[in-house]
């Protein structure tokens, strides 16, 4: 809502909104599939659950179908001709990805405790990271820094399960959420300002 409302001057259309956060959905689905296949695969290469390498993988895996479903689905649409598009764009295919993957996870609890720690730990916190991940690829989109911005977004999403993995999904999880969160903030404010002054030179 606050990256809507920040957009309301160019607001994108809620039919590409819909389609993008639908989209992000079904790469949950297609992220699962190329897991699944990698946690096949994995033993032969050595690499145990959970190990430093196998976050790795994992969180690449999700960061790039996040991103493909708006590169290939989305960033044609003449919808997409703002910098701060990208970022609006990528954090709701985010939100959709979070919220399959949160079912995911929910349908395979058994008990009330386990039902309400999961959604603690999905809702606030996984939901939130990856939110915040694909909105930084997204900045670092626009500032014409793809690839590097694709590895941070690996990076904050392998720092996440990690922290949560040492530390527990409370204190240290959050905080490096919203360190995150003021990070980006910054960078929307910045790029669309630059953008906007940018235009007013144009003219």
């Amino acid at each position: 809502m606050f990256f809507l409302l920040e957009d309301r001057e160019k607001p994108e259309p809620k039919t590409a909104i819909t389609k993008t956060f639908v989209l992000g959905i079904i790469s949950a689905l297609a992220a699962a599939g190329l897991e699944k296949l990698f946690s096949l695969t994995a033993p032969l290469l050595e690499i145990t659950e959970y190990s430093f390498a196998s976050i790795g993988v994992n969180a690449l895996i999700e960061e790039l179908v996040k991103f493909l479903v708006v590169f290939v689905f989305i960033s044609r649409s003449r919808y997409f001709d703002e910098p701060v598009d990208r970022m609006v764009y990528m954090i709701t295919a985010a939100l959709g990805f979070a919220v399959a993957e949160n079912f995911f996870f929910l349908i395979n609890a058994s008990t009330t405790e386990e039902i309400i720690g999961l959604s603690v730990l999905r809702f606030i916190g996984a939901t939130l990271m990856h939110a915040l991940a694909s909105g930084i690829l997204g900045c670092l989109w626009a500032r014409k820094k793809l690839l590097f911005g694709l590895i941070i977004a690996t990076v904050i999403h392998m720092a996440f399960n990690l922290l949560v993995l040492g530390f527990g999904p409370e204190f240290y999880p959050t905080v490096f959420l919203v360190l995150i969160a003021f990070i980006l903030f910054y960078q929307f404010d910045k790029i669309k300002a630059y953008y906007h002054e940018k235009q007013k030179r144009g003219k």
